[in-house]
Formats: structure tokens, C-alpha cells, sequence
């Protein structure tokens, strides 16, 4: 049965793209075969996409012969789309597994109890960010270079460590972890010292004259009268993402009170870590604000 249904996907993808007798097909087998459709559908909107993607860098090409025939845009059209239906097909470029997969639980609501599968590779280093214990030792740079999840997996990873820090101020961990995503890039920009060791800084926190642990120098951009300044300045560096949102959460206690009694206002909070000094990035309240929108965030602060 399985090879029977995988026989009939590959005759559907391999039709000319302008074959109208493949939407009689898919309705046929939409009867039959709910699920397997509803890919088929989803992979039929995958084409969609590509199909306008494409359209659209024709219609930015510019056109050099003046004297070309109404006929070669219509040919090239219809390359075009069966160029998309080769690409799609199979594989394709992953949209369509994520629309269907979508799809999928939107029918089935039980499965909105189980979360998506992601993938494994490029993310947190879960076990150092939920136990507090660091991992450089063992593996000096996977963490750091290497932490490149999703929004969602940047959430996931490091909200209890926010919960935690968050419990001894009036703050709703959601905007401390827009901060670090903010500072971080989504985890996407980790400090890492000379060695390329993750420091564990989520939050861009400078290493000050009373600050007796670990250090890092790092070029970063500061501006200067609205001019921005590339500059080497020292940070500090952590042993895990669990210290790091400790320190974050003593320095918000120590110097931006305001912000840290901030409740879930993101506007408030940012505004105050500005005036604060905290950063001197004249768009930096704006930015932070806009980042604890996120879905992911939303989201977040929806379960917690």
C-alpha cells in the first residue's frame, strides 16, 4: 500500500505543470486518502510560492530587446512553472512539509499537545542552560559557534533560567529573554573569548572596574553624539546561561530598579534600560520593544 502511494505522489509531481487532469486526480485521491492529500496540497502551495517568487525576478529583469515577441514571454512562462514543478517535486524546498505538518494538527487536535519535532543539530547547549553546568571544558567551542536555533528553540532552551532570575524582581521573564535575544541575535551572535569559548553572555554586560571574574575583549559598536564607533571593550564571561541571567538579574536589582519593576510593560522596560544608559544605541528601546512581540515570546508568556 505504502509503495502504491508513493508510485501515485511521484506520477502527480512529474505531470507538465499546466496538466489541469492532475486537480481531478487530487480530488480523487483527496477522497481516498485525507492525509496523503492534504500533502499533495501542501506541496501544490510550495509551487504556488516559487511560481510568484519567480514571476517576480522576471518582472525585475530588465528587458534589453525591445523587439521581443509576445510569444517568448508566454514560453517563458510556461518554462517557469514546469521549472517550479521539477524543483517542488520530491523534497522539494521544505515549506511543504511545514504547511502540512500544520495542516495536521490543526485536524487532530490531540496533537497540539505534542510539540513539533525540531532539529537537534546547531542549537543550545540544553544540558548547561537547565543544570547551570558549563560544557566548554569538554567541547571549547560547540556551544558558541555553533548556537543557531530558532526563535522557538531559543525560548524553549533558556526560559526556566529566565523564570528563575525573574522570581526576585517585579519583571515577567519574557522581557529578560527578549533582552538576551536582542543582545544575542536569537543566539545566532554568541561572545565568545580569544579561544572561542563561549562566555555565556546573553545580555552584552560589560566587564566594569568591580568586576573580579572572567573577561573577554570584544569589538562591538558603540555610538558616540548618534555616531556609530567600532570600539574594543572588555565583557564579562560566565561559567553557564544560568549565571548569566543571575548576574543580569543583580545588575537589573543594582542599577535599572525602574526597569526591573517594569511588570510584562515591554515599553516601559525597554525605555528605562535606555535612559538607564543602559545601551547607547539611540533606536535601542524601539528595537527591544519590538523584539518582545515576537511570537515565540508571546507565546511564551501565554504558558508561563
Amino acid at each position: 500500500m505504502q509503495t502504491s502511494s508513493a508510485t501515485s505522489n511521484a506520477s502527480l509531481n512529474a505531470r507538465l505543470a499546466i496538466d489541469a487532469q492532475a486537480v481531478g486526480d487530487l480530488r480523487s485521491r483527496a477522497a481516498r486518502d485525507p492525509k496523503g492529500a492534504a500533502r499533495e496540497v501542501a506541496g501544490q502551495f510550495e509551487k504556488m510560492f516559487l511560481d510568484m517568487v519567480m514571476k517576480s525576478m522576471r518582472e525585475a529583469t530588465p528587458k534589453f530587446d525591445e523587439l521581443e515577441s509576445n510569444s517568448v514571454g508566454m514560453f517563458r512562462s510556461m518554462y517557469d512553472q514546469q521549472l517550479s514543478q521539477t524543483i517542488t517535486s520530491g523534497k522539494g524546498l521544505g515549506l511543504a512539509d511545514v504547511i502540512a505538518a500544520q495542516v495536521e494538527r490543526m485536524n487532530n487536535p490531540a496533537s497540539l499537545q505534542v510539540p513539533l519535532h525540531r532539529p537537534s543539530r546547531d542549537t543550545f547547549d540544553l544540558k548547561a542552560a537547565r543544570t547551570g553546568t558549563s560544557a566548554g571544558a569538554a567541547t571549547p567551542s560547540a556551544a558558541a559557534s555553533k548556537a543557531e536555533g530558532s526563535a522557538s528553540d531559543f525560548v524553549s532552551t533558556l526560559g526556566q533560567a529566565a523564570v528563575g532570575a525573574a522570581q526576585s524582581l517585579g519583571l515577567s521573564p519574557h522581557l529578560m529573554l527578549a533582552h538576551a535575544a536582542l543582545e544575542s541575535g536569537w543566539g545566532k551572535k554568541p561572545i565568545t573569548d580569544s579561544a572561542g569559548n563561549n562566555t555565556y553572555n546573553l545580555f552584552g554586560i560589560k566587564a566594569g572596574r568591580d568586576w573580579t571574574g572572567k573577561t573577554a575583549d570584544i569589538t562591538t559598536t558603540e555610538y558616540v553624539d548618534g555616531v556609530a564607533q567600532k570600539r574594543v571593550e572588555k565583557f564579562r564571561a560566565y561559567d553557564s546561561y544560568a549565571d548569566a541571567f543571575a548576574d543580569y538579574a543583580r545588575l537589573l536589582s543594582k542599577r535599572y530598579g525602574d526597569a526591573a519593576q517594569a511588570g510584562s510593560d515591554a515599553k516601559t522596560f525597554a525605555n528605562e534600560l535606555q535612559e538607564g544608559g543602559y545601551a547607547t544605541d539611540p533606536a535601542y528601546a524601539k528595537k527591544l520593544a519590538r523584539v518582545a512581540e515576537h511570537p515565540a515570546l508571546r507565546a511564551y508568556r501565554a504558558m508561563s
